[in-house]
């Protein structure tokens, strides 16, 4: 089977049970509720880096090594990631004018939105009220989970420049860890989505998705062979490590079983039934954790003093369930309509991009035969 119609179903179920997880940790998190569920979810996102590593290396690793340039590359994730992106931007710019978490800086206000719009970090300091508490240095403030997609696309611009063997993966691995340690020992949550912690969270991006790769050329020779109830227990396993209580040693623990587990993960389901539901949960993954922010800021106003939780967990579940339903047809009615126009488009992009670098303009040395 080609790379091109190969689903891992198991992989996709996963990644969806990831993006729930961290959808109801920042719900509980912020004072929404008396209790913080999932309160090691930050384990979901690096499970997503090195997902993507894995994923990205069985699509595009061959076809780079055949000549497909870096723009290319980069073109087709932009237009996998962005339909959605834009879309999260818009909703947490209209979520700020409904309720406002930031304070009425109009000039940094549109700063931050402006440098969203282009994928890139604000870089300006802009206080955001986060349940009881105000943060003052997010990279993303009008949807501070973007600060993942951010990074996402920074280490894949460094595959596809790099190209690495996994020699380099090794080396940049061990340097990489050695630096995302030591910024897990100086801060109190990891890092990657605050200025302060922008370059502990390179280094956490580019382990696990350089992990991702080189599970991916482990996997190429040596594929798990698991019993048939192995795909269930994946999603378990994930859901009960974001479940464990935060601290920084159960959450670099927890967070280097995560190649262990994207390998067990390929392993297919069996049934009909969990097929569809693997896929369905995949589909959504993406939906779900850029969407759900901008509903966190126009609830804050429920928090009427600190310590007080604004709803019980029925009503957690009911919001939760709710950004399930819209992640849906959002995806059903925006991202994947979105992307199919734009495939077209850009692949002339790349065509032209690629035909205007290799023209002779006036001044450039031409090489003779």
């Amino acid at each position: 089977m080609t790379s091109q119609s190969r689903r891992f179903l198991t992989l996709d179920a996963t990644r969806g049970a990831a993006a729930i997880c961290v959808m109801l940790y920042h719900f509980t998190t912020s004072g929404l509720s008396s209790a913080t569920l999932f309160p090691n979810a930050a384990v979901a996102v690096d499970y997503f880096f090195c997902l993507s590593g894995f994923i990205l290396s069985f699509t595009y690793e061959q076809r780079l090594r055949d000549g497909m340039t870096t723009g290319a590359f980069m073109t087709r994730r932009l237009v996998r990631l962005y339909p959605l992106y834009l879309l999260c931007i818009l909703l947490g710019v209209a979520a700020e004018l409904v309720a406002p978490s930031l304070p009425r800086e109009w000039g940094k206000f549109v700063t931050a939105g402006v440098m969203a719009l282009l994928f890139l970090p604000a870089f300006v300091p802009i206080p955001v009220r986060i349940g009881t508490q105000t943060i003052d240095d997010f990279l993303f403030p009008l949807n501070p989970p973007s600060w993942s997609l951010f990074y996402e696309l920074v280490v894949n611009w460094i595959y596809g420049v790099a190209r690495p063997s996994t020699l380099a993966i090794l080396i940049t691995m061990a340097i990489s860890f050695a630096c995302y340690v030591q910024s897990v020992h100086y801060h109190f949550v990891p890092p990657g989505f605050s200025l302060g912690t922008f370059g502990g969270g390179l280094a956490r991006s580019i382990f696990f998705f350089l992990g991702g790769v080189l599970v991916f050329r482990i996997w190429q020779r040596v594929p798990p062979r698991l019993p048939a109830f192995w795909p269930i227990l994946s999603c378990v396993v994930l859901v009960a490590i974001c479940a464990l209580p935060y601290g920084k040693f159960t959450y670099l623990a927890t967070a280097l079983l995560i190649p262990i587990l994207v390998w067990s993960a390929t392993v297919e389901p069996a049934t009909r039934a969990e097929q569809v539901t693997y896929s369905w949960l995949g589909e959504l993954s993406y939906p779900i954790y850029v969407i759900h922010a901008p509903l966190v800021i126009v609830l804050q106003p429920a928090i009427i003093s600190p310590g007080t939780p604004a709803f019980s967990f029925p009503i957690v579940f009911t919001l939760a369930g709710a950004v399930v339903l819209a992640a849906f047809v959002l995806s059903r009615t925006w991202d994947i309509p979105v992307r199919r126009a734009l495939a077209r488009p850009a692949e002339r992009l790349q065509l032209w991009l690629a035909g205007l670098a290799s023209k002779p303009w006036p001044g450039r040395p031409t090489v003779k035969n």
